[in-house]
């Protein structure tokens, strides 16, 4: 069988400060005023939060060698953009590539 220590405190000492530490707490609460209810939070109204974001939209980038964008075309006219980069490539003798992009939409265009 297991052996307790000579000194220390013992599970039962222990336990009975717990239970007066209870004890008084319990009389704490019994002398303290009950508390008043609280009051109804007041209904918060439906709004729909702002945009933290402005909405983006996709266009076709004609990009240099580097990954800079040198001209911008609508999704819709991906032909045009690839015969701007067949352009590019013929007359200055480098490469140049599509890739698309996405860009703030401006709320004034239409």
């Amino acid at each position: 069988m297991a052996r307790r220590p000579a000194r220390g405190r013992t599970l039962r000492d222990l336990r009975a400060e717990v239970e007066a530490v209870e004890a008084r707490d319990r009389e704490a609460a019994a002398r303290a005023p009950a508390a008043t209810p609280m009051r109804p939070r007041p209904e918060e109204s439906s709004r729909r939060k702002p945009l933290t974001q402005p909405r983006m939209r996709v266009v076709w980038a004609v990009c240099d060698i580097g990954g800079r964008p040198v001209a911008t075309f609508p999704y819709a006219q991906k032909a045009a953009a690839e015969a701007h980069a067949a352009q590019l490539k013929a007359k200055k003798k480098a490469e140049f590539f599509l890739r698309s992009i996405k860009e703030p939409i401006d709320p004034t265009d239409d």
